[in-house]
């Protein structure tokens, strides 16, 4: 197996594990909405809420996780532009599989192959 191969089996394992993260956090996001949902219904106070659904944690613990997943999601991007110049695909041809512009690619191809050199 290539290095190239080894790098996106490695980056794709992280990009799985950071997207079960994201789901259990979403999972919980979720949970504490409508939590909060109904006991405001209820016509409960926030400030008597809040600490029963761990309020301020929910947000900075979905944002920290949708960051850990972007970064995971990008270097997997880059591990497949490493491989597919590995293995003579063109920019072009991997920004179509991929689902991206012709610039998106570009700028992606040429920061991941930077990062090999």
């Amino acid at each position: 197996m290539s290095k190239g191969s080894r790098r996106l089996v490695r980056d794709m394992a992280t990009l799985v594990q950071s997207t079960e993260d994201l789901s259990t956090v979403l999972k919980r996001y979720k949970k504490s909405s409508i939590e909060l949902a109904t006991r405001v219904q209820r016509g409960e106070p926030l400030d008597d809420i809040f600490p029963v659904i761990k309020g301020p944690d929910r947000p900075r613990e979905v944002t920290e996780a949708l960051a850990q997943f972007g970064a995971a999601r990008h270097n997997v991007r880059m591990a497949m532009f490493v491989l597919g110049s590995e293995q003579g695909i063109s920019v072009s041809a991997m920004g179509r599989q991929l689902g991206m512009s012709r610039q998106l690619a570009s700028r992606l191809s040429i920061e991941a192959l930077s990062r090999v050199r």
